[in-house]
């Protein structure tokens, strides 16, 4: 894997299983529908979620002596540089939710810190759950039909949000699952 390379939140081979194997998990459209829905899933959150993973980030500085990494789940800082400098990491004060008490200011800049830290949840159930109701919905609605009928037999299948059919959307459910593992913006 390249740095910051993440594993899918849910493979296509553990979707096809949670379906009791009503999809082929060699079938490139279910690959991409749980890619897609793992996708969603993570731009909605803000951030990569699952798995705990070293990674290093590089992130604005706006000035102030406390940093908010894009984490909810920091287990190591392994090293820091800030304004140029490298920090001493066993000196850093700094929270399992991503914060950082930095030892002083400097000017905001783009890009002022980077950041190697080994983050996200390693048991993320209620994530993987949403992701596979998502890919579920989007499968189940391929080409965008909710209703198919010959003569008296009809088959109906899910809209993947109301009034929409295809595709893969996060419906209410999902955003109240997904809220404990939300950035929230200041």
């Amino acid at each position: 894997m390249e740095e910051n390379e993440l594993p899918d939140l849910l493979s296509a081979e553990a979707f096809a299983a949670s379906t009791g194997r009503s999809v082929d998990a060699s079938d490139p459209y279910v690959e991409a529908v749980v890619r897609a829905a793992g996708q969603a899933v993570r731009a909605y959150c803000g951030w990569h979620v699952a798995p705990s993973a070293r990674m290093t980030l590089t992130i604005d500085y706006d000035g102030g002596n406390v940093v908010n990494l894009p984490s909810l789940s920091v287990s190591e800082i392994h090293g820091f540089e800030w304004c140029g400098r490298d920090l001493d990491v066993s000196e850093l004060e700094w929270s399992r939710s991503g914060l950082v008490r930095l030892p002083g200011a400097c000017a905001p800049c783009y890009g002022g810190i980077r950041v190697d830290l080994t983050h996200g949840f390693s048991d993320a159930g209620g994530v993987v759950q949403v992701v596979q109701q998502v890919a579920a919905n989007a499968a189940a609605s391929l080409m965008g039909a909710t209703r198919e009928q010959a003569g008296q037999v009809s088959v109906s299948w899910s809209q993947t949000s109301p009034g929409v059919s295809g595709g893969v959307s996060l419906l209410d459910r999902d955003l109240v699952l997904l809220a404990p593992y939300r950035l929230v913006e200041a």
